[in-house]
């Protein structure tokens, strides 16, 4: 748990006190010895006593609140939550006397932070949580060589994090941070699994000395009224002052009432969509707390637009092996209230899930050669069999494209990319030191070759072929299978570090010759990796990110006229939907803008890169080529689910309907009814992922609770 100065302070001062005087706590509230006569000696005493008062109820207030920080996810489209470590002290000012914790500096500790000591690991986070400087980083997982001194400013806002210990292999403080904090990273601070902002964290560390307001409700919350109740209350009020407290913002000037006992209520009308709100705590006139409210009014939900049952291609093959499985499944679904399957047809190997391929003659799933994946080949056509299922007892089939993902570097799964080497992605990252690589000879690939970590064979999306290849995959589903849409999943650039191919280079210059602008070099105008392993943004980094979001948005065009092709001469009723992660703030990494393109950014919202959010950028929005949008909320928390709920709201701003997305393995079984309820009402439907992951006894419970009225 978190220890404040004071307790770090005692408990290191009072190793110096006589045995006698402190040996236990007996001694210390006894009667008064007439025999000691040195009131120097009594008057410790009573010091010492006030310090254990002090201190040790500082201790047990504490005892139930985990202070962490939360690294950036290596990947967050595999796993959404970085690896954690828990905050030994915050702002202690007898810190270099500490050894083995991960320690916080804010700017009310000073403004900076210096140790002559070159075997520390700190790092600066920036006001927007993104990571600016790390001192004596790892470089390629190996222990850091130490020879930077810690000599850092502590940002307005922001915080430096510093680690000690006496071992780094087996105490993992220092590497902790120096393995998975990377320059360009954004990171979490978390309460007892909660995200929790700066101030907030400050304030429960210096023992909450000033007065305060603390609100009821939630800072950025989805509202299904036109009015929204506002109540909590002031903590340590000073009575001799006169106490206000307001909500303005967006045509709102309210002031709230608070009662003799500190307790403030008022209620706000609501604009509809986004509405951005301060609320501000003053004592005679003067600001002494002041938070922002995001809210976004929402109309009330006729019915759920879609509730969607997700089926994953490998991990449910080897259970929907015939009609009789696959039927059996449908009636559960159907009776757990589902209104729709999304089956993933052609999976992140390559492989499809359907035997109707003229086209693009791509293999059947049965056909990967990675023995833990073998299945017999017996004929089953599993798309043909779980539409004519589906359809009978009537259930929708959206089917699932992994668009630009073709092989698994881990499992050496590859369907069809070993005889399209041209296709493969190359990456610029920092591991490489900026060298230009293909994913399968980066260091990376090299670690998921070796079964270090989970690593996708990503294609480029700026090549044509590929995207030529692509759609013909989906017109041979169109054409042949009377499917009720089509959804794009990992329709995007791998990561950060893609493409930067010659057919990237080309496509770029084009870009930017469309807009006045010439490319003088290569990728150092976009950004360039140095040989530390740092990113450096370069003179067109913004048009980079635009540039990329562009040629996503330029392929859903075409897939978007395909779809309309089949939908006026097949299926009036064919939609065509989108499945992406809910952490937009960071989600331009991927190269895709899936928020409208009336979506107007406010400050409020503390994206890390808010000057990218520029007119062009807007423009890039894919939106108006889909009819649904899924977005992952795999989060563990109810709070942390509708906060992102209410950002894929603002993000969207009703254009068209929104499904909040729930993985099962995040999920206690006690939370999952709740957050289901949630997601049904707080968006336009629910997507569960995944149908391996369900048990149906527990689960058709979780949804009977989910879509009653009560």
């Amino acid at each position: 748990m978190l220890n404040k100065a004071g307790v770090s302070w005692f408990d290191k001062n009072m190793k110096s006190v006589p045995e006698g005087e402190t040996s236990s706590a007996l001694q210390i509230f006894g009667s008064y010895d007439p025999d000691i006569k040195n009131k120097y000696i009594y008057m410790k005493r009573y010091i010492y006593i006030l310090l254990l008062f002090t201190c040790f109820g500082t201790l047990l207030a504490q005892k139930s609140d985990k202070v962490t920080i939360e690294a950036a996810s290596s990947d967050p489209t595999l796993v959404v939550r970085g690896l954690e470590k828990e905050v030994n002290e915050v702002n202690n000012p007898q810190w270099s006397k500490t050894d083995n914790t991960v320690m916080l500096f804010s700017s009310t500790y000073g403004k900076e932070i210096k140790d002559s000591r070159t075997n520390l690991v700190a790092v600066q986070v920036d006001s927007k949580m993104k990571v600016t400087k790390v001192i004596n980083r790892s470089e390629g997982g190996h222990i850091p060589l130490f020879f930077e001194a810690l000599s850092l400013s502590i940002p307005d806002g922001g915080f430096v994090l510093v680690a000690s210990d006496d071992s780094y292999k087996t105490q993992g403080y220092k590497k902790f941070l120096a393995e998975n904090f990377h320059e360009g990273d954004v990171v979490k601070l978390r309460m007892n699994g909660e995200p929790v902002i700066l101030a907030n964290l400050e304030e429960w560390a210096n023992g909450k000395q000033k007065s305060a307001l603390e609100l009821d409700i939630d800072p950025v919350l989805t509202s299904l009224n036109d009015k929204q109740l506002v109540s909590g209350h002031i903590v340590r009020p000073n009575s001799h002052k006169i106490n206000q407290v307001t909500v303005s913002g967006q045509g709102v000037n309210t002031v709230l009432k608070i009662d003799k006992k500190g307790y403030v209520k008022g209620e706000i009308a609501l604009s509809k969509g986004v509405n951005y709100l301060d609320v501000k705590l003053m004592e005679d006139g003067q600001i002494i707390d002041q938070q922002s409210l995001v809210i976004f009014r929402k109309e009330k939900n006729a019915q759920p637009s879609e509730i969607v049952l997700w089926i994953e291609q490998f991990p449910n093959a080897k259970t929907l092996t015939d009609d009789a499985a696959v039927a059996t499944m449908l009636q559960k679904a159907k009776q757990a209230g589902f209104t729709s399957i999304g089956l993933d047809v052609k999976g992140p190997e390559g492989f499809v899930s359907y035997r109707k391929n003229e086209l693009s003659k791509s293999p059947y799933f049965t056909k990967m050669t990675n023995p833990d994946k073998q299945l017999a080949d017996t004929g089953f056509d599993l798309l043909e069999s779980m539409l004519t299922q589906a359809h009978k007892v009537g259930l929708k089939v959206y089917v699932s494209f992994n668009f630009f993902t073709e092989g698994n570097v881990t499992s050496g799964d590859y369907a069809v990319m070993k005889q399209h080497r041209d296709w493969e992605e190359i990456i610029q990252r920092p591991e490489d030191k900026g060298n230009l690589l293909r994913i399968s000879e980066s260091t990376v690939g090299k670690e998921a070759a070796s079964g270090k970590r989970l690593v996708l064979a990503f294609v480029n999306p700026a090549n044509k072929d590929v995207q030529d290849f692509q759609l013909l995959r989906v017109e041979e589903v169109l054409k042949n299978y009377p499917v009720d849409g089509i959804v794009l999943d990992r329709c995007r650039y791998d990561n950060y570090y893609a493409d930067f191919g010659h057919v990237t280079r080309n496509a770029f210059a084009d870009y930017l010759r469309s807009e006045g602008k010439q490319l003088d070099n290569f990728p150092n105008d976009a950004f360039r990796i140095d040989d530390q392993g740092k990113m450096v943004q370069g003179k067109y980094f913004v048009d980079w990110i635009t540039f990329r979001s562009q040629t996503i948005k330029s392929f859903t065009d075409r897939l978007r006229s395909l779809v309309n092709q089949y939908k006026s001469t097949k299926n009036p009723e064919l939609k065509m939907a989108a499945y992406v992660g809910s952490w937009y703030e960071i989600y331009y990494q991927n190269g895709v803008n899936w928020a409208s393109s009336d979506f107007i950014y406010n400050d409020k919202l503390g994206f890390p890169e808010s000057k990218i959010y520029t007119d062009k950028y807007y423009k890039t929005s894919y939106l108006g080529n889909i009819d649904f949008l899924m977005i992952g909320t795999y989060y563990k928390t109810r709070k942390e689910i509708k906060k992102y709920i209410t950002l894929g709201n603002i993000l969207t701003n009703g254009q068209l309907p929104l499904l909040g997305s729930m993985s099962l393995t995040d999920l206690k079984d006690e939370q999952r009814s709740e957050v289901f309820k949630a997601s049904l009402s707080e968006s336009a439907g629910l997507m569960i992922f995944d149908l391996c992951y369900v048990h149906w006894a527990d689960f058709l419970n979780q949804m009977k609770q989910a879509l009653s009225k009560k």
